[in-house]
């Protein structure tokens, strides 16, 4: 007995890095990087760490950040770290204070030169048919990512040609919320007029996506995720695990011609 396709959704939402883009890493940028920030330092007249200890602590900086992003995944509302805080507390915590001042003053254009030099991204496999059949199909797509810098990802969507199919971007820095808090997803229903059960939201990740989704209340939670990545015992599950764009595409067309037949059916 074959299982009957899922209702079509009004819209669907999705995650960023993972699901909408794929990264492709420079193992060099961020040394890069710390060159380029120890130059601003130095030219500003701050006593500042040498280049290895500015690249150690930047480094240290990251991983603290990644450690507080994983360490918030259970709470019902966790918020997201500033460009200034993760400056000037994460990274120059130990630095003197003129140096500090001066990357807090700059934390924005710093913590998007940073994520700029840490790697590429490119439109991920099946993404752009995707945008393209919801478009043909009546269903509104939008973005909630918990993103350091979401003007990168606004601008690769202008870059892409994909922000014509966007209807509503919800990006962590910009709203100071983060997954799996619900009122991520519910800044992006309440901007559609939608409500969330009549949407579908795809992630990549079990504890920020998935999680969030079921907190939602979302119509379909949706896992992005290569077969091999894929957690049979993880908790919470999601309704389907696609690989890709293209399998995204093929879930939502069904699900849209189930429905085209049911109505069919009945005329």
């Amino acid at each position: 007995m074959t299982s009957a396709p899922p209702a079509p959704p009004r819209a669907v939402l999705l995650d960023h890095g993972g699901v909408v883009v794929r990264s492709v890493k420079d193992p060099d940028g961020l040394a890069r990087f710390a060159t380029g920030v120890h130059q601003i330092l130095a030219d500003a007249g701050a006593e500042v760490p040498d280049e290895a200890e500015l690249l150690a602590d930047i480094q240290a900086g990251l991983d603290c950040y990644k450690s507080w992003k994983n360490g918030n995944v259970r709470r019902p509302h966790p918020r997201e770290i500033g460009h200034r805080e993760f400056w000037v507390e994460l990274v120059a915590a130990d630095w003197p204070e003129a140096a500090r001042t001066l990357v807090g003053a700059e934390a924005t254009p710093l913590c998007r030169a940073m994520v700029e030099s840490r790697g590429s991204k490119e439109l991920g496999p099946g993404m752009r048919e995707f945008f393209e059949f919801c478009a043909q199909a009546g269903v509104r797509t939008g973005i909630v990512a918990n993103t350091m810098v979401g003007a990168i990802n606004r601008d690769l969507a202008r870059a892409w040609g994909t922000e014509k199919y966007l209807a509503v971007q919800v990006h962590s820095d910009e709203t100071g919320i983060r997954k799996p808090d619900p009122e991520a997803i519910w800044l992006a229903t309440r901007a559609l007029d939608l409500e969330p059960a009549q949407v579908w939201f795809v992630g990549d990740n079990y504890d920020r996506d998935v999680r969030c989704a079921r907190r939602a209340g979302v119509g379909r939670a949706v896992l992005m995720r290569p077969p091999d990545q894929v957690e049979p015992s993880t908790r919470p599950q999601p309704d389907d695990v696609v690989s890709d764009g293209f399998g995204l595409t093929e879930l939502l067309r069904a699900a849209v011609q189930g429905a085209t037949e049911d109505k069919g059916g009945k005329a």
